[in-house]
Parts: C-alpha cells; structure tokens; sequence
C-alpha cells in the first residue's frame, strides 16, 4: 500500500538561520513531500528572504505563504489551507528533523483509524548541550479529571524502543494529521499559545480517530524562547495567565457533560505550582517566596481559568455536529 501524500507547514518568525537548517533537514528525507509551506509573519521579511536565498539548497516543493498578523495560530492555519494533501505535517522552524522523519509518520496513514501521529523532541541549549533525559512513566496524557500531563520531551535513549501507543496530545513541532479527522487550530487561543495542540487533538478524537505517539521518531530541537523559564519575571501574562486561559477553554469546549464541574472543580483548586489553584498556593509561595504576590497570582489565574471556560462553553454551544470516523468512510 502506497504512502499518503504530504506537505510539510513551518510557521516561522523572526529565526531566519534557525528556518534554513530545518528547510536543510528536510531536503534530505527519504520521502520527499508534495510541498514544504513556510509562513512568514507580519513584516518579518528576513524570514521570507531567507528562504529565497537558498536557491538550490532549497527543498524540492518549497513555498512561501504570508500571515498579515504575528500569531501562530492564524499562521498555522494559513499554511493548513494552503496544503492540498491528505496528510499535513508540522514542525517548528528551530527544529532538525531525521531523513526518515516524513517516512514514519506516512507509515502510520496506512491505517485508517489514525488521525494523527507525533514524535518526541530532544531539546539543546544554545551551547549545544542536551537537556537532562528522563523517563516519564505518563506521555500525552489526559486524565479524566483535567490534569495534563505532557512529557514528550528528551526520554532516555531506551524509550525509543517502546512501541507506538495511543495519546490524548501531541508536541506542535512533531506531529502530523488527517485533513479529515479535525478542524483549524482555534484562534480563541492565547499567545503563547499553549495547549493548541491539545485542542487540535481533541478534534481528532471526538472525530473517532485515534492519536498516536511514536517514541522513536525523534527531531531535534534548539529552542530559543525564555517564556517556559521557571520565576516570576517578565510578562505573566504570556507566562501564566494566558495558558491558564487556554486550558480552561480547551477543557470545556471538550470535556463531555459528566467530567466538566469536576474538570473545573480541580482547575480551580489544584491547578498547578506555576498557575496555582488553591490547593498548589502553599507550594508557589515556598518555591517563589512573597506570599502576597503570590496570592495575587493565584486571584488574577482564577480570573483568567473562568474567563477561558466561559468561552470555551460559547464556542461548545455553537459548535456544528462533528461527524465521527465511521461516517466519514
């Protein structure tokens, strides 16, 4: 059975160098997609003219395509609607991925019940070292009650063996997708945007596909952001208050009836040390001191938690009937 076609979609901005040694991965891959989709946002023309001076280091199918805004999501989904594919491939422009990297995701498609594949990261810093490794027991994760947990980042060399298993997220810069198992990424989303992936994923699965985690299928990551650095400095908005938004909206535009009061129940309470719940506030103010700040903190988070699960209610309500796998075949 023949592989699916693909194209490839990088939102990109303001890392011209970094997008050339991604774009230089992905010229050398053993199956070579219909189309590579750089987008370059707002007016980051260094990013668009990087791509132009590669000439022929460039990838076979490379195009660009612009987003008016700098916004991921919005760039994320201008590349989704330029991609004429049945499978659309995604990674970060800070990202190397292995020449098999197309290959095993395609392998996957062959199966019609999949939706949607990923793969993990191995993260290095600016000097070239890698990340400490570990060997999380729970990967992609979420629990009935609303806590996530992610773990998809720098396993131990031993977790490549593991065989593929069934998720309920995927890491953005390494994951794939059925066109016809989701919709867009939400543009209700907060920058930095956290939990879109969540939210892509819960489409594909309230679709009747199953998501699907591939240990093996490793790319390599060299971030850049500072906004996941552990304190209390700078913008707390992007740091905390915005993915406190997000998740409460992505929960309750997904949870079913049953699990919402109790997904929101422990959003509330427990949260977490960096967007502490009730219960979490004890623990923040051990680990970052100043108990005032903190409780202004946790106040602000409530304020932004029931913000999002207002809209995410909205967006449930108005929301068309989704058709599920067996009806899509």
């Amino acid at each position: 059975m023949p592989l699916p076609d693909a194209s490839v979609v990088i939102p990109s901005i303001g890392r011209p160098a970094a997008l050339v040694n991604c774009l230089r991965s992905l010229a050398n891959q053993t199956v070579v997609p219909c189309r590579i989709i750089v987008v370059w946002q707002a007016d980051d023309i260094a990013t668009r003219d990087a791509v132009l001076a590669m000439g022929g280091e460039a990838p076979a199918g490379l195009e660009l395509v612009h987003s008016p805004e700098a916004n991921m999501v919005g760039a994320l989904n201008a590349g989704m609607r330029a991609a004429d594919t049945d499978i659309i491939l995604r990674t970060d422009d800070d990202a190397i991925a292995p020449p098999d990297w197309i290959e095993r995701h395609l392998a996957f498609y062959r199966d019609p019940t999949i939706g949607a594949v990923g793969g993990p990261y191995d993260n290095f810093h600016p000097d070239g070292a890698p990340f400490m490794k570990r060997a999380p027991t729970r990967v992609g994760e979420l629990t009935w009650y609303g806590k996530a947990f992610g773990n998809m980042y720098d396993h131990e060399p031993a977790m490549r063996w593991w065989a593929p298993q069934d998720v309920d997220q995927l890491p953005g810069g390494n994951m794939s997708l059925r066109r016809g198992a989701c919709g867009e990424y939400d543009p209700h989303l907060r920058r930095y945007w956290q939990d879109n992936e969540l939210d892509l994923c819960l489409q594909v699965k309230s679709r009747g596909y199953r998501v699907v985690f591939d240990f093996a299928n490793v790319v390599m990551h060299h971030p850049t952001s500072n906004v996941s650095e552990p304190g209390r400095g700078g913008d707390l908005n992007v740091k905390i208050y915005n993915g406190a938004y997000n998740r409460s909206f992505v929960l309750s535009k997904h949870s079913p009836p049953h699990l919402r009061g109790v997904r929101l129940l422990y959003i509330l309470m427990v949260g977490s040390v960096a967007a502490p719940g009730l219960a979490a506030l004890p623990i923040a103010v051990k680990r970052y001191g100043r108990p005032a700040r903190e409780l202004r903190i946790l106040l602000a988070t409530w304020k932004h938690n029931l913000a999002g699960w207002g809209d995410g209610a909205r967006v449930r309500a108005a929301a068309p009937p989704l058709r599920t796998a067996c009806e899509s075949q």
